[in-house]
């Protein structure tokens, strides 16, 4: 990939956005919902698909709690998608220790929030070194370096 070439991806990557938490729907979705509503933020900043087998798995790992009837609500996508950002980098062990919270809503809002203004500023140094921040620039300096290394 040329220097040029990358910095065009660099500067649509930095546009990127996480949703916030009353943007997801107010009804409860079914697992192809799910994905299809993950997918459509995190493909682009991801460059992957999250899928049913992830989603099950997160579920039995207790870092999801368990779909009721099959449905799934605005709480469980939250989860889903940070967990999906932060397993990009990191083991699901530390993954449940950074997201032991009761108040997913409150977190998500909080995770987006840096998430958003991290990859606005990518290429400015760290301002904070909370846990949390740390996590999601190591997540987005990783995929912009698998993007500057593709041939």
């Amino acid at each position: 990939m040329t220097e040029e070439t990358y910095q065009a991806w660099l500067q649509e990557f930095k546009q990127l956005r996480l949703p916030e938490f009353k943007q997801f729907p107010d009804l409860e979705l079914y697992m192809d919902q799910v994905i299809q509503e993950t997918n459509k933020y995190l493909t682009p900043i991801l460059g992957t698909q999250i899928t049913k087998t992830m989603i099950n798995s997160y579920v039995k790992m207790e870092l999801v709690s368990r779909p009721i009837k099959k449905k799934y609500n605005a709480e469980h996508i939250a989860s889903i998608m940070m967990i999906s950002v932060l397993k990009t980098t990191f083991a699901l062990d530390t993954i449940k220790q950074l997201l032991a919270t009761e108040n997913i809503e409150a977190y998500f809002n909080q995770f987006v929030l840096n998430f958003n203004r991290e990859i606005g500023h990518l290429e400015e140094p760290v301002q904070t070194f909370s846990p949390l921040e740390l996590a999601i620039r190591a997540v987005l300096y990783k995929r912009a370096l698998e993007q500057k290394i593709v041939k």
